[in-house]
């Protein structure tokens, strides 16, 4: 029987059938060939994974096992899956086997750059980051030079979607002796990142604050502070390792065989760093590069280091309370590399919500893939033995990011020894237990790339690269010129699961951590929220949740959103109550990996009249998220200051301070408008048709916020819900508005200059949705690196899906013409979130009238297949076995 597989991308369809194969036996090894047959959409990839069964013909007697991958390669309409048939002579009765097709998956189009462009740098430039300094919505360059003790910043002056990138000239600020490795933090909570660089030769680490006004097109930093590291120190990073929403510093010391973290003890806002002194916790032999990721899904970031000596990755799980003025780490447990692991980084390859790990082997020039397999909350590490993909030669540093747009992180290594860097798509089935990726491509870089970064330089939404040459002197920047994703969205038909009475908003949140996204809904009528615990498979065609658990509220929920509270790394839900005139904090106690949510008992704090709206965000720059809350009948927003202390087990929050908006804000969030590093307060009136912006002037650290007077700007009939995203590609987030009574989304772009004290925006641009849009969201549906807008229509039961056509950098708006998929009765709230891993935004859908969620997958790129196994028959006969056919 033939075996037919269907992928879909574009919402088209793509057919592959494999059919049935025979061979005659023969007395020498002979290769059987099962057709494989395309028809339909040819636009994309189909990867098929397959492996052999036996039969009456058993392995290694009468052919040999198979397994493994073939690619389909877009526009191809043909494939074969070769099998090798054992040396057998005589006849005797045919004997068969099967080739089982094990899982398939659509991939994006391939990765493509332009020649590189090239800028100086000091002497031997080592290592290279990318972070918006200067807070004009671009990612400079920011290089550490080995040989001449500075660290060189390159402010990018490219224009939005250019073809050519370009970047003033740099500016050198002194470091240690010889810089080896640089990263970027906002250490003192101002918003802007500062300088972390590791000096190998004075075995010390700097900190460079950022004193750069924003939009400054000159960079300043304070003069450099050092800190005592271990000997030898060639890697840094920076993570919050005791939960107080503080970046700590990480450093890798080659020569005393250790990694060092250094606690940040800086006050918010301070002009100057302070850091406890070093805690070291042993490696292998002569560790090289650093990063921190949380392996175990307990929300602490583990640290995991590359040992050049020992061919070697070390993993230690974070043990530190929160809060905690000392770190603590389980001792490491190592895993094997390649030869020479220089360079070690983090990212979900196989899309199971776990990141793996992904190494640059020097001495062997491959990248070794160890896929994640720890259990949640476990207190030891496990990974699968390395899978290697070969490189160029001498693979010194290595990166991922996703390239093509198809929702998976792909592999970027700079190759010194040949002076390239490799571009590896990753072609995992979702899911996946051993990782694949495509034969790697090449470009060309300068002389003795070092280092490679991923950022979109240009602002075109795709990843560029970015590599330092050590022995040129030079940066190199490629920008990616890679085709985008679909142009008509797809969904796979909703899947609803039961809530409370009368669910009115809803969100997403990994609440036990175990790496998937969870459900959590406000239920109005029933005075709950419901949490809903993702227990869907991996790159599953169908979600699956467990039954809802509820917990008290105050009266009338009206508005959920999730946040980390008291720093332990666990969301806990804050919930508006438009009844009671309250906010609901409910601390979150579940255990990591549990199969039952849990949460204490909910605290309440009071806010204006009829609460409708709730969101979090730091406005005073202390690491803490502080609550903002929409008052429908009083027209204002209350700002609660979150003053809990790091790993509490009750919350604490100032009184509210409230700010006015215009009448009956009904929708609020928080964007930084201005790009002077603060979050900007958004509201949108529902009975004043306009959405108002008040600037964040709150001093860093300060008791009290401070907000400019609202600027109101118009919109359409009733807005009920805004939302903030950027959609032209020029890094400022601009307005989005579902305007209930018009049937339309309003979109205003932001032109307010960088630090400007009143803001600006260009006037609305409107598109038609369906009937009584109350509730919008923005999420990249076709990965092309554009937010394109989901809408859900309360009165015809719909979601509303519009794919993002702005050219970057444009003054007008585009989108595509509306496309539809239906949802539950009267859908009051929308969201999205990747519910089954494959790294695609699905949507989430609260249906207030039926008391549903419904969650629709994201099908673009899917490939699933059906059928029975193909069957290969092997021919046995005398005149084969002497060698005719």
């Amino acid at each position: 029987m033939a075996l037919c597989l269907a992928a879909s991308a574009h919402a088209d369809t793509t057919t592959l059938t494999v059919a049935n194969a025979s061979k005659g036996s023969s007395s020498t090894p002979v290769t059987m060939l099962f057709p494989v047959t395309r028809s339909g959409d040819l636009a994309y990839e189909a990867v098929l994974n397959y492996h052999t069964l036996d039969g009456t013909a058993l392995a290694g007697t009468d052919y040999s096992a198979a397994s493994g991958t073939i690619t389909v390669p877009a526009g191809a309409g043909s494939a074969m899956i070769p099998v090798t048939l054992s040396p057998q002579t005589g006849s005797g009765a045919n004997r068969t086997f099967q080739l089982q097709l094990d899982s398939a998956t659509g991939i994006g189009p391939a990765f493509s750059a332009a020649t590189q462009q090239t800028f100086a740098t000091g002497s031997n430039p080592s290592s290279v980051t990318a972070a918006d300094l200067n807070g004009d919505g671009k990612p400079d360059l920011i290089v550490a030079n080995v040989n001449d003790n500075t660290v060189s910043v390159l402010l990018n002056t490219s224009a939005p979607g250019a073809a050519t990138s370009s970047f003033a000239t740099q500016q050198t600020f002194a470091t240690g002796s010889s810089p080896y490795s640089v990263t970027a933090a906002d250490l003192n909570g101002d918003g802007k990142p500062d300088l972390i660089v590791a000096n190998r030769d004075s075995n010390t680490v700097s900190v460079l604050l950022n004193t750069t006004a924003p939009g400054a097109a000159t960079p300043s930093f304070a003069t450099q502070q050092t800190f005592a590291t271990g000997i030898g120190p060639v890697s840094v990073t920076a993570a919050d390792v005791n939960g107080d929403g503080k970046p700590d510093l990480i450093v890798a010391n080659r020569l005393s065989n250790t990694v060092s973290v250094l606690l940040n003890t800086t006050a918010p806002g301070a002009a100057t760093s302070s850091f406890a002194a070093q805690q070291a916790f042993a490696t292998g032999t002569y560790p090289t590069s650093v990063t921190a990721a949380d392996v175990n899904g307990d929300g602490k970031p583990d640290l995991i280091v590359a040992n050049r000596d020992s061919n070697t990755v070390s993993v230690l799980l974070d043990t530190t309370a929160p809060g905690a003025a000392t770190p603590s780490f389980v001792t490491q447990q190592t895993f094997a590399t390649g030869l020479s692991p220089f360079s070690v980084t983090a990212a979900d390859v196989n899309g199971d919500g776990k990141p793996d790990l992904i190494v640059a082997n020097y001495d062997d020039n491959t990248a070794s893939v160890l896929l994640n397999t720890t259990a949640p909350g476990a207190t030891t590490p496990s990974f699968a033995t390395q899978q290697t993909f070969a490189t160029g030669r001498g693979p010194f540093s290595v990166t991922a990011a996703d390239v093509n747009g198809d929702g998976k992180p792909d592999l970027i290594v700079a190759n010194y020894g040949d002076n390239t860097a490799s571009v590896l798509l990753n072609t995992t089935a979702p899911g996946a237990a051993t990782p694949s990726f495509a034969t790697q491509q090449t470009f060309a870089t300068g002389s003795g790339p070092f280092s490679v970064t991923a950022a979109d330089v240009n602002g075109d939404g795709q990843p560029d690269l970015i590599v330092a040459n050590v022995i040129s002197n030079i940066v190199s920047v490629l920008l990616n010129s890679t085709a985008p994703g679909a142009a008509t969205p797809s969904f796979a038909a909703q899947q609803t699961f039961s809530t409370g009475s009368g669910p009115y908003s809803v969100t997403a949140a990994d609440v036990n951590g175990d790496g998937k996204p969870d459900l959590i809904v406000a239920d109005y009528f029933s005075s709950n929220v419901s949490v809903l615990l993702n227990t869907t498979a991996p790159g599953a065609a169908t979600p699956s949740f467990a039954a809802q658990q509820t917990f008290s509220t105050g009266s009338g929920p009206y508005s959920v959103t999730a946040a980390d509270v008291n720093g332990d790394g666990k969301p806990d839900l804050i919930v508006a109550n438009r009844l009671s005139n309250t906010v609901s904090v409910m601390l979150n106690t579940t255990a990591p990996g549990a199969a039952m949510p849990s949460f204490a008992a909910q605290q309440t704090f009071v806010t204006g009249t009829n609460p409708e709206s709730v969101t979090a965000a730091d406005i005073n720059g202390d690491g803490k998220p502080d609550l903002i809350v929409a008052n429908y009948f009083s027209s204002n927003v209350s700002v609660l200051l979150n003053t809990t202390a790091p790993g509490a087990a009750t919350p604490s929050f100032a009184a509210q301070q409230t700010f006015a908006t215009g009448f009956g804000p009904s929708s609020v969030t928080a964007a930084d408008v201005n790009g002077d590093g603060k979050p900007d307060l958004i509201v949108a009136n529902y009975s004043g048709n306009a959405v108002s912006v008040l600037l964040n002037t709150t001093a860093p650290g300060a008791a009290t916020p401070s907000f400019a007077a609202q600027q109101a700007f118009v919109t359409g009939t009733a807005p009920t819900s805004v939302t903030a995203a950027d959609v032209n590609g020029d890094g400022k987030p601009d307005l989005i508005v579902a305007n209930a009574n018009d049937n339309t989304l309003s979109v205003l772009l932001n032109t307010t200059a960088p630090g400007a004290a009143t803001p600006s925006f260009a006037a609305q641009q409107a598109f038609v949705t369906g009937t009584a849009p109350t509730s919008v969201t923005a999420a990249d549906v076709n990965g092309d690196g554009k937010p394109d807008l989901i809408v859900a229509n309360a009165n015809d039961n719909t979601v509303s899906v519009f794919l993002n056509t702005t050219s970057p950098g444009a003054t007008t708006p585009s989108f595509a013409a509306q496309q539809t998929f239906a949802t539950g009765a009267a859908p009051a709230s929308v969201t999205a979130a990747d519910v089954n891993g494959d790294g695609k935004s699905d949507l989430i859908v609260a249906s207030l009238s039926d008391n549903t969620v419904s969650v629709l997958l994201n099908t673009q790129y899917q490939a699933v297949f059906a059928g029975s196994p193909a069957t290969g028959t092997i021919v046995h006969d005398y005149i084969f076995a002497n060698g005719f056919e």
